[in-house]
């Protein structure tokens, strides 16, 4: 659990759920309402926590927040009677503002480690503010806000080119102090099909407000964090909805299945294949005997010397490598009650680690790659993990076995530091192996 201004106890939480179609949906809502109100003792950390650790995420969603365990069942409720549907995940743009200072310094690990490195370039407001901003980004895309780009005015320019990974942090905090020009992000490519144009959803770091396709953030407002990651969670992005508060799982209703009224299964759908003898072994093996897929991940971990790539950079590297490896694309999926495998497009984001004082970088970052199982359905077969090093940043690639193919983890880390554009070091005692 994060100790930031978000996990205080008058700080909203966000409840979130999800189904394939919208009456499931609005029964996966009413049911989890009714578990609300009739046990005032579960702790709202606990339902967040379980409903974003412990359940798949299907297209069909709603998402609420409140303080309490009554506020939320009565939120629940009430969104259970719009209807929902499925919708094509939109493209997500961040947009820093045009760096104006913040009336306050938002309570984030992330700001703080930014702030500190802007005190030893230039303790001047436009310094402080493009930190405050990075930090802000930065603490976002740790907990899934992953946009395709990045833009701001003024000191946020500076600020929106570090997040990309254009820049280095140092540099960036010069160039807002100097008000040098900075890279610019690419233009996007002009659709030749208008019926195939991908709508775009902003967020807008500033005073919080929204308007017609613009989610408003106000960094110093713990509303505003729990507003804005429902919102993204309805939009289809798989944010964490914790919120960094943490939590342990407890005992929530399951999926509300409904009966076909038929006893014939029906054919999987398109773009299922069966699973091959090897994936079926390990997979059953891990969710029948173990409950755990770690035993059989491919680990791999390694120190980026000098300026680390930024969250953006990792996940077209990251896109990369699953490009030269279409293999590391297969999920596992249920249809009809049995267990299939498919290839997702979905983009895979790297997850990046806020500075944990006192622990070993390598070790922290191998942990989480294996952290959680990949014995679920529809979860990406392959993890990166990033988290700040004394002399760069430590990354650490996992991967399901099954689906390596003849790749070790090791090669892997190697290709994705290849695209990424950082030389590797191998961490001390580190290498591919079952982690």
């Amino acid at each position: 659990m994060e100790t930031t201004f978000l996990a205080g106890p008058g700080a909203p939480r966000v409840l979130a759920v999800s189904a394939r179609d919208g009456r499931a949906a609005a029964d996966a809502a009413g049911r989890l309402a009714d578990r609300l109100a009739g046990d005032p003792s579960l702790d709202p950390d606990d339902v967040a926590f379980t409903l974003v650790r412990g359940r798949e995420r299907f297209a069909v969603r709603h998402a609420v927040t409140g303080t309490t365990g009554a506020e939320l069942a009565d939120a629940l409720r009430k969104s259970a009677e719009r209807p929902r549907r499925e919708a094509p995940v939109p493209a997500l743009v961040l947009d820093l503002g045009d760096g104006s200072a913040l009336p306050g310094t938002p309570a984030l690990p992330q700001v703080a480690e930014a702030s500190a490195a802007a005190g030893e370039t230039d303790p001047t407001p436009a310094v402080r503010t493009a930190a405050e901003l990075y930090g802000t980004a930065s603490w976002l895309a740790a907990h899934g806000v992953r946009p395709d780009t990045v833009v701001g005015r003024g000191p946020a320019d500076a600020a929106a080119a570090a997040v990309r990974g254009d820049l280095s942090l140092p540099d960036a905090l010069r160039a807002a102090a100097t008000g040098a020009d900075v890279p610019q992000p690419a233009a996007p490519e002009d659709s030749q099909d208008p019926e195939t144009e991908t709508a775009v959803l902003v967020v807008r770091v500033g005073d919080g407000a929204d308007g017609p396709g613009v989610l408003g953030l106000d960094p110093l407002d713990p509303a505003s964090y729990a507003r804005l990651f429902a919102a993204l969670w309805e939009h289809g992005f798989d944010v964490d909805c914790t919120l960094g508060r943490g939590g342990s799982r407890v005992r929530l209703p399951g999926y509300p299945f409904r009966r076909s009224g038929s006893v014939t299964a029906a054919a999987p759908a398109p773009g299922l294949r069966p699973l091959t003898p090897h994936e079926q072994r390990w997979l059953f093996h891990d969710l029948v005997r173990s409950g755990s897929a770690a035993e059989h991940a491919l680990c791999a971990s390694a120190v980026l010397p000098g300026a680390a790539p930024g969250a953006p950079a990792a996940d077209a590297a990251l896109a990369a490598l699953l490009d030269r490896h279409p293999n590391l694309r297969t999920v596992f999926t249920r249809d009809g009650g049995r267990w299939f495998a498919r290839e997702s497009r979905r983009p895979v984001a790297a997850h990046v680690l806020a500075p944990a004082p006192g622990a070993e970088p390598e070790a922290l970052v191998r942990a989480a790659a294996v952290d959680e199982t990949f014995a679920a359905a529809d979860v990406p077969l392959i993890r990166c993990v990033l988290a700040p090093a004394d002399e760069g940043r430590a990354v650490a690639l996992a991967v399901y076995a099954p689906v390596a193919g003849g790749s070790s983890a090791d090669e892997l880390l190697a290709e994705w530091a290849e695209f990424a554009g950082t030389p590797l070091r191998p961490a001390a005692g580190a290498g591919a192996g079952t982690a």
